[in-house]
């Protein structure tokens, strides 16, 4: 998630099996309506074939399905504020909003590489936390702002990505926690609860997508006002408001640097669930065959990208 870098990642992966049976959430809400005859179940299954591969060994009662279509609606239920999403704009704007978020769920939980089975685009919501954070002594802790958890974190309670967004620095987990509780302290005491619980885990991706306005490189916009406002046109934008400060602001890098390589995938995931989703004709033409760094590739990217590519 925004200012994260996602480690290194380990192709040895967790096996998955059974049910979520850990959620003690419940669904108040019909704002999942919004998938109707857009995105079913057997959808989520075809796009994501390898979610869940990378479920947290770390914690031993860690949710054995965390991403599933069933967590996903029950975490857009969770609270009505969350009904704004895919809510406004015609038909192909709310398609392009759920692309755009899917998009970016997957580059941030992605287990692919580039010569991964199924291809890259399709190993989105695989890892349940960022790759070799939990104890490795990087909390993204701030003890100067508002959002302050009862004892100074260390190991297991420290503010790594966690869930779909990949959800880091106590900021975002004390914000979240007072939005969905009313207390900071709920997920700020206790962050490795959004691991335990799918619709928590799915809650926190869209609380970031329709409430957060704290990016300095799109000031007081959230994710979903981008897409609606601005359709894939808003996608750069998009990246800069979740990860702008590692990814956006400069010209397009190489295509064989992490970062480089990184910002083509977060694009690439794009145009996938575009396409699959039937709106790739509002995104620029992406050329024929294996994508290089050359002229033809770039423009596109650049194109892709723009509000978050120089």
């Amino acid at each position: 998630m925004k200012w994260i870098i996602i480690g290194a990642l380990s192709f040895l992966l967790a096996s998955c099996s059974g049910d979520d049976s850990s959620s003690t959430h419940y669904s108040f809400f019909e704002n999942s309506n919004a998938f109707d005859g857009i995105f079913s179940e057997a959808d989520f299954d075809k796009l994501f074939p390898h979610a869940n591969h990378g479920r947290s060994s770390s914690i031993p009662d860690a949710a054995d399905k965390l991403y599933s279509y069933d967590n996903m609606k029950k975490g857009l239920d969770l609270r009505e504020g969350f009904s704004i999403f895919m809510s406004e704009g015609d038909d192909t704007i709310k398609r392009l909003e759920l692309a755009a978020i899917l998009a970016n769920w997957a580059q941030e939980t992605t287990g692919g590489w580039d010569a991964a089975e199924d291809g890259y685009t399709s190993w989105g919501l695989c890892w349940y936390e960022e790759v070799g954070a939990r104890g490795g002594g990087e909390c993204y802790f701030n003890p100067d702002n508002e959002y302050q958890p009862s004892r100074k974190p260390t190991g297991d309670t420290c503010f790594f990505g966690r869930g779909p967004i990949q959800l880091s620095h106590n900021a975002n987990y004390g914000a979240f926690s007072a939005f969905l509780y009313g207390d900071m302290l709920d997920l700020l005491d206790n962050p490795d609860a959004i691991l335990r619980d799918g619709s928590l885990a799915f809650a926190s991706g869209y609380w970031f997508w329709t409430t957060y306005k704290g990016s300095p490189n799109v000031p007081g916009k959230t994710c979903h006002e981008v897409m609606v406002e601005e359709g894939a046109q808003g996608f750069g934008k998009v990246i800069n408001i979740v990860n702008g400060g590692i990814e956006c602001n400069v010209a397009l890098r190489p295509l064989d640097t992490e970062l480089g390589k990184k910002i083509r995938n977060r694009a690439d995931h794009f145009q996938y669930f575009a396409e699959y989703l039937g709106v790739e004709t509002e995104l620029p033409t992406r050329p024929e065959g294996e994508r290089k760094d050359d002229q033809i590739w770039n423009d596109y990217y650049r194109a892709i990208l723009v509000g978050c590519i120089e």
